[in-house]
């Protein structure tokens, strides 16, 4: 198939293309570079013209990127034949299909673009800890953060092209769950200084004379070799998964005691033994920069290059807090040699900050180029979900919970979950803890159906 492409930025619009088209439609292409208002796809049966709505604005390179130019409300587009009503960002709702012609009024690639290289990021508020506020991104104003925006585009793209007589190969991907760990804090009891914090805790914050008995009655026993630390759920979580054919991520802060935000040294002798025991039993271990690595690669390398002299080939991993300052944080991960980035994701919402549940290369907009690194969406973070659970059920966040996975599965994606170690043995978490094995059976008895 060839495709005739507007005249200006030019990288930007042959990313989005050949992701959309080459990557994730399987689909290769030719290009041409024309001085025309729309994208021309064609072949010898007839023409697909899609509005470039966007691009055409900012003949400069990269002079799109400015606040102004931030969308302001969906633009939907109802497509007859896939019965479906498609919130776009730019471009319009007409949709019109004559003999070998068909004009779409819906600008695809940019609204895809500003979903995946999260430009919007660079422009919008940030919240108290230096993050994107979330609050302020487009989806979450609209209400369309369950929405993977740009899975639907594909499956458009998917319609459209079928209709200009395009074939396109059957998809072999399978829905594939990828369960993840943030290992935030390693250790309940790691010393008595440790333990009467937590005697603290349960008296100032969760004001509980049941967790004050269960905190003395858990540390009685973990001093009598009874029980192992409370945080140490490692060989619990890997059952389960290995239970259902499973691997998961456990994701590490390397810092040291004495370092801004240390909870664990990485060093420690217990430390080294369980990462040990995770790579024993064939699951990944992955890095989990400290805050101390927000704007400080430097630090980022120093991390990096402790955990790996334990013998970790780091693959990838998350920011802890989510702390991404975008695209400066994708790209010192991609120049430090990580081959993928779970973290994009909410910290206050469940769904889908990247619009898609496909793996994908990053572009970084300032370098204007597409990176080696592959973003791998976080879908859900358990704690997103759970700071609500004082006014919800269990079983209503399940079900939140197992929609979204309907909603992978539909597109045969990838479900990045994270849920952290020390969410099983904590006072408030044990109504939770038992949902965790839920969901993994689900994931199971989904990937089992389909495949």
């Amino acid at each position: 198939m060839k495709i005739y492409i507007p005249d200006n930025n030019i990288q930007e619009r042959k990313y989005i293309i050949d992701l959309l088209i080459t990557e994730f439609l399987k689909i290769p292409v030719t290009y041409e570079i024309k001085s025309i208002d729309s994208y021309i796809l064609t072949t010898e049966y007839g023409e697909l013209h899609i509005n470039d709505d966007f691009w055409k604005n900012y003949k400069v390179d990269s002079s799109y990127l400015n606040i102004e130019n931030l969308p302001h409300t969906p633009i939907w587009l109802y497509v007859d034949g896939i019965e479906k009503n498609i919130p776009f960002l730019y471009g319009d709702n007409d949709l019109k299909f004559q003999e070998n012609y068909i004009y779409c009024g819906a600008d695809i690639f940019a609204s895809a673009f500003f979903m995946l290289s999260r430009w919007e990021e660079i422009l919008l508020p940030k919240d108290q800890f230096g993050r994107c506020d979330e609050n302020e991104m487009f989806v979450v104003k609209h209400g369309l953060e369950k929405r993977p925006l740009v899975n639907e585009y594909v499956e458009l793209l998917r319609f459209l092209l079928e209709k200009i007589g395009v074939d396109i190969p059957v998809q072999k991907q399978h829905f594939s769950p990828f369960i993840t760990h943030d290992i935030d804090h390693l250790f309940r009891y790691a010393s008595f200084k440790n333990f009467m914090s937590n005697i603290a805790g349960d008296i100032l914050h969760r004001k509980s004379f049941r967790a004050i008995s269960l905190t003395l009655k858990n540390y009685l026993k973990f001093r009598l070799g009874q029980i192992k630390d409370p945080f140490d759920t490692f060989d619990l979580i890997m059952d389960i998964s290995e239970e259902f054919n499973f691997k998961n991520a456990f994701y590490f802060k390397a810092s040291i005691y004495g370092e801004y935000d240390a909870t664990y040294d990485i060093f420690d002798p217990r430390v080294k033994k369980i990462i040990s025991h995770i790579q024993n039993r064939g699951h990944e271990v992955g890095f989990h920069p400290s805050k101390n690595t927000f704007h400080n690669e430097t630090q980022f390398k120093l991390e990096a290059q402790r955990l790996s002299s334990l013998g970790v080939n780091i693959k990838g991993g998350r920011q802890h807090f989510l702390l991404y300052d975008l695209p400066e944080t994708i790209r010192v991960w991609n120049n430090n040699g990580m081959e993928y980035d779970a973290g994009l994701g909410f910290a206050s919402h469940a769904g889908f900050r990247c619009g898609t549940c496909y793996e994908y290369p990053f572009f970084d907009v300032y370098q204007r180029k597409k990176l080696s690194i592959k973003i791998r969406p976080l879908i859900l973070m358990e704690g997103a979900l759970f700071q609500f659970d004082n006014i919800r059920t269990i079983d209503s966040i399940e079900q939140e919970i197992k929609e979204l996975i309907d909603i992978v599965v539909q597109y045969k994606g990838l479900f990045v979950f994270l849920w952290h170690n020390d969410q099983f043995n904590r006072f408030e978490a044990l109504k939770r803890a038992p949902l965790y094995r839920k969901i993994v059976e689900y994931f199971y008895l989904i990937k089992k159906e389909y495949e």
